[in-house]
């Protein structure tokens, strides 16, 4: 016989794995490539929301005073760069003089129609941690 205790901690796991609100300890077993991964899918798929629990890992780093900063502007980026956008974006990594080019790319997105890319973020590998920052345009 399972207990009523038993039930109810497993349907809090189950509502919380609905919500999306489990906290996986990504930190231990994320890799670099698979944080890069996954900021170039929600991009490309206009979803910033799935990045954040990459964000939160201890290998990355930003150029915001904060992480929740970062977001609040990188998804305000996204959005208007996709409201800005005509047709499929594709991905251009450029090597770049950024930060007087310490292992820095430029992570361009371009759309179908426009010469220039629609978002551009810095992407730099340093010791183990990876530092994301953001064009202002």
């Amino acid at each position: 016989m399972i207990s009523s205790r038993y039930l109810q901690a497993e349907n809090c796991v189950v509502e919380a794995v609905k919500n999306n609100i489990v906290n996986l300890n990504f930190n231990l077993v994320m890799e670099i490539q698979v944080i890069k991964n996954e900021l170039i899918n929600c991009c490309l798929n206009d979803n910033s929301k799935q990045f954040i629990p990459y964000l939160l890992s201890k290998k990355v780093k930003t150029g915001m005073p904060n992480k929740t900063r970062f977001y609040s502007f990188f998804k305000s980026m996204l959005k208007c760069a996709k409201q800005n956008s005509i047709g499929i974006w594709t991905l251009k990594i450029e090597k770049t003089n950024w930060n007087d080019g310490q292992n820095t790319l430029a992570y361009n997105f371009y759309d179908e129609r426009h010469k220039y890319a629609r978002l551009t973020l810095m992407v730099t590998e340093k010791n183990g941690q990876i530092l994301f920052e953001t064009m202002p345009f």
